[in-house]
């Protein structure tokens, strides 16, 4: 009886063993891959760290240098400086000063202060450039936002411009929730007061006497009711307002506690009075 021949059945060993190179070199790869992204990764991280750390410790030192100059601005401004000096060449001074410190750092004391080394001067043009360009930069200072108000308003009643004035007045009324309502009131009355229209002066003054009993402008309201219910009390009341702007004229410029903050340590502030 004839054998049986078994056909053997081929070998894949050959082909498996070219898959399972195939798929090391393919794992190998993928590994390369993902050791890259991973070094870029970790290079875009440490580059953007050092970037941060360059830009604090740039951003520190102009902030030094802005604030050391500033406080030399304010040094002239208070007379500090060169006390020798006239007032006018300290102010020019502190000026130089503030245009440098604000061409490093840009803060709200030193723009505020600028405006007002220019109020001193007399140059009122200057003067409200700069409170608008506080107003316009830093709005969202509630603190000083109403002192710069209160000197802009006064800078326009200086160059006749009260359509304007009353439109700062206005705002100034507004801010903070009307909390400087009282202060525009009797910045109000003043200028009706000046330009004799004498029955919205006492309307307005008797607006502080009813609703602001606790102002500070309350007693310069009554006195003037008062003076105003007099039969001879007209020039008496004249007299009076005069004397009552030169008193308070620098009231809302009080020098900050410290000339390097940024904040002056006021809680609300005082009317601006002509000079």
């Amino acid at each position: 009886m004839p054998k049986v021949i078994k056909k053997k059945t081929p070998k894949k060993k050959a082909v498996q063993d070219d898959d399972v190179k195939s798929a090391a070199f393919q794992a190998l790869d993928v590994i390369k891959k993902k050791q890259k992204g991973i070094i870029i990764g970790v290079s875009v991280i440490a580059a953007i760290a050092i970037l941060f750390i360059v830009i604090s410790l740039y951003s520190t030192s102009r902030y030094k240098k802005a604030s050391t100059i500033q406080v030399d601005a304010n040094n002239y401004y208070y007379g500090m400086s060169d006390a020798e000096a006239s007032e006018e060449q300290r102010l020019k001074k502190a000026i130089d000063l503030y245009k440098q410190s604000l061409a490093i750092r840009e803060t709200p004391l030193a723009l505020f202060y600028l405006g007002n080394s220019y109020f001193k001067l007399g140059d009122f043009d200057n003067a409200k450039k700069e409170y608008e360009r506080f107003i316009h930069d830093f709005s969202g200072n509630e603190l000083i936002l109403p002192l710069v108000y209160q000197k802009m308003i006064s800078a326009h009643f200086r160059t006749n411009e009260n359509d304007k004035a009353i439109e700062a007045i206005n705002t100034l009324s507004s801010l903070n929730n009307g909390i400087f309502r009282d202060t525009a009131l009797i910045l109000e009355a003043r200028h009706y007061d000046r330009i004799g229209d004498d029955d919205k002066a006492l309307a307005k003054y008797r607006e502080i006497v009813d609703t602001f009993q606790t102002s500070p402008w309350s007693a310069e309201a009554a006195s003037k009711i008062a003076a105003a219910t007099e039969e001879t009390g007209g020039e008496e009341s004249q007299a009076s307002g005069s004397a009552t702007e030169e008193k308070t004229e620098s009231m809302a410029e009080k020098k900050p506690a410290e000339p390097v903050t940024e904040k002056p340590s006021v809680e609300k502030p005082s009317t601006e009075k002509d000079e």
